[in-house]
């Protein structure tokens, strides 16, 4: 990643709720089991992250229409 890296829209969607759930990005990586970068090369759209997405979704209660539309985008 680099200077210009920006979150996807799957990316704020995962960062509001963190933030709405007081959760931080290194809780939620050992919470579905994967490294704290590489949930953020996720939130980035380095890596698809396609195995944990749904995890991801169940941990933080996301709305799952939400979801679809943000990685549609």
């Amino acid at each position: 990643m680099n200077a210009n890296s920006k979150l996807t829209r799957f990316g704020k969607l995962v960062v509001k709720a963190l933030t709405d759930k007081d959760m931080t990005k290194t809780q939620l990586a050992e919470e579905i089991g994967t490294s704290p970068q590489y949930l953020s090369y996720i939130l980035y759209g380095v890596r698809s992250g396609e195995k944990y997405l749904p995890l991801i979704v169940a941990t933080l209660n996301l709305d799952p229409r939400k979801v679809e539309k943000a990685i549609a985008a």
